[in-house]
């Protein structure tokens, strides 16, 4: 045992350090001068210099010596496809094959010394934090995954580590060909391809699909377009081809009375018409790039007065107070009179269409300065049926029909209010409407000021606006012509409900030679007409305000007074689902317009 009185430590030694055997003579002790200690024991004499103690357990410097891979030494560069940089014990740096386990490093100290108490350990970076002792020196690796590795080796005597740096040597585990960098690219540069095939037929699908849509939405907007025209040419086409076959069968049998009503009647179904052509050109026009301004400048305000003044008489007959409101008298800038006039025509007849009577509609006019630009308004407000929150965002929409049940429902082509907007956007202007359901609705058009235009006199204007205004305003009925009733008890009587006069005088001069008739201007008036007259038969129109015919003839089939009255329905609405409708209602017959007055008759006859 060595005692260091310094720090009251022991070290113990054994035979492996150099003594002769763990048993000593106590006697056989002796110190020589130079202070060389002489010890005896059964195998002999131990003998040393205390200061030789201390080299004992000096670090000695290590070294790599052997590198086996799979039970073979490598000793050069050509032996293991510059596995070795260098010879073994020099080189800093190994790289390994996946496929080149296990190996085997082994490693020495250039410590000669035949008895000596040393371990070693290792530690593998940066898998290891703490040493691995070892047995014999060599390290044996079974298997590593790929990547960078630091072995460090260092010595230990009696249990505490060499003060000195560990020998090192990074190792070097290359990944398999599927897991090297270009493997991955390839994966990568497959999985891309494939995403970007997978992308684009999805794409390609949902574009596909969207088209599809699309192409059914735009046949869809046909059928409408289609349904809608051909339902508005066929009341003034009944009405002209009707009033045309009368008016031969009167001059055949030289009956030349009341032709000028009946050739009113024509006159006026066939502008109707020409109105409705004409909008569907304008709008064709506006969609192809095609139409052009024709700005003339002079006094805007008088003209809006004189357009207005055309439904003066329309509102009266209906008792809706109608009423202009100008806050300037004089206003000169550049417009064309021609769309201003299908602005305005459309907006009022839409306002006295969808109001009821007694009602309130005033027309606005003002000139605003906004952002140093000045602008014209005008605003038209009513007091009508208003327009639903989830409809007011597509009113604009071509071929868009708001669907109220207190409106004739499906009227119109839905072109008028997508024209006004074309025309108000092509004159740099722009269309705003609020509107409360129950309440009515407000429109306003506002157009920009500018005096650019040739000038010309409000004359010339208004005889250029009576022109346009025959062209492109709608045809406004009023009760212009009458026909004597026929009231004789002998015969029929036969209850018309139709909000269209026209068609409605037209069935009264099929009618009256045979049957006495009674006229309903709405589904409403109609079925109290009919519970107080109960008539012998009924024709009635399908496309009526306030109440429509499906609902007249539900309520007339409903009711013990009237349902043993045929119904006979009348309508501008010729598909198989709509003459299913009707007679699902009840109707014993179902006539389309435009109707011959022969199958007409027929049938009233045969019914009743």
């Amino acid at each position: 045992m060595k005692f260091n009185p310094t720090d009251k430590s022991f070290i113990q030694y054994g035979i492996e350090d150099g003594i002769q055997s763990n048993e000593f003579d106590i006697h056989a002790k002796f110190r020589d001068t130079n202070g060389y200690i002489y010890m005896g024991g059964i195998a002999g004499v131990t003998y040393f210099h205390p200061k030789d103690l201390e080299k004992i357990d000096i670090p000695k410097p290590l070294y790599f010596s052997q590198l086996r891979v799979k039970d073979k030494v490598i000793k050069s560069n050509k032996e293991q496809q510059n596995l070795l940089a260098q010879e073994i014990s020099k080189t800093t740096k190994l790289q390994f094959k996946n496929n080149q386990f296990p190996f085997y490093l082994q490693f020495s100290s250039i410590d000669f010394s035949l008895n000596k108490k040393v371990q070693f350990g290792y530690k593998l970076l940066p898998n290891d934090q703490e040493w691995n002792m070892l047995t014999d020196p060599e390290i044996q690796f079974l298997n590593l995954p790929a990547g960078s590795y630091t072995l460090l080796v260092n010595g230990f005597s009696r249990g505490k580590e060499w003060d000195q740096a560990p020998l090192e040597i990074s190792l070097s585990i290359l990944p398999p060909w599927w897991a090297t960098w270009w493997a991955y690219a390839i994966y990568l540069t497959v999985v891309v391809f494939f995403a970007d095939r997978f992308y684009r037929f999805q794409l390609s699908k949902r574009l596909a699909l969207a088209e599809s849509r699309r192409l059914k939405e735009v046949n869809q907007l046909k059928n409408t377009l289609f349904t809608n025209i051909t339902h508005e040419f066929r009341t003034p086409l009944t009405v002209i081809k009707g009033m045309t076959s009368s008016i031969k069968s009167k001059i055949e049998n030289k009956q030349l009375d009341d032709l000028e009503n009946s050739l009113e009647m024509i006159d006026r179904n066939s502008d109707e018409l020409l109105h409705l052509v004409n909008e569907m050109l304008d709008l064709a026009k506006i969609e192809s790039g095609t139409m052009e301004l024709q700005l003339v400048q002079t006094n805007i305000i008088p003209f809006i007065k004189y357009l207005t003044q055309s439904f003066q008489s329309l509102a009266e007959e209906k008792g809706i107070n109608f009423s202009v409101y100008s806050e300037i008298d004089h206003l000169e800038m550049d417009f064309d009179a021609k769309k201003l006039t299908t602005i305005v025509s459309n907006l009022l007849s839409n306002a006295i269409k969808f109001i009821s009577n007694n009602g309130d509609i005033l027309i606005h006019i003002k000139r605003i300065h906004k952002k140093n630009s000045d602008f014209f308004v005008l605003e038209i407000k009513d007091s009508g049926l208003g327009i639903p929150k989830e409809e007011l965002l597509h009113i604009f929409d071509k071929f868009y029909q708001v669907n109220n049940s207190s409106s004739r429902r499906g009227e119109g082509t839905g072109i008028g209010l997508a024209l006004v907007k074309e025309f108000v956007e092509l004159m740099n202007g722009t269309i705003k409407v609020k509107s409360t359901h129950g309440k009515g609705s407000i429109f306003k058009v506002k157009i920009p000021i500018t005096t650019n235009a040739v000038k010309i006199d409000s004359s010339d204007l208004a005889s250029a606006s009576s022109v346009s205004k025959s062209k492109n305003a709608p045809i406004l009925y009023t009760d212009d012509h009458t026909l004597e009733e026929v009231f004789n008890n002998q015969l029929p009587l036969v209850l018309i409900i139709e909000d269209n006069k026209d068609v409605a005088y037209y069935l009264k001069t099929c009618l009256r030679e045979k049957y006495q008739t009674a006229h309903a201007l709405n589904g409403s008036i109609g079925i109290e007409m009919a519970y107080e007259k109960i008539p012998d038969i009924v024709i009635c129109d399908v496309m009526m305000p306030v109440k429509d015919g499906f609902e007249v003839c539900k309520s007339l089939k409903t009711n013990e007074l009237t349902n043993h009255i045929p119904i006979i329905m009348l309508t501008a609405k010729a598909t198989f689902d709509d003459r299913l409708t009707g007679l699902s209602h009840g109707a014993d017959a179902y006539l389309t317009k435009p109707f011959e007055k022969a199958e007409l008759l027929t049938r009233i006859d045969q019914l009743i």
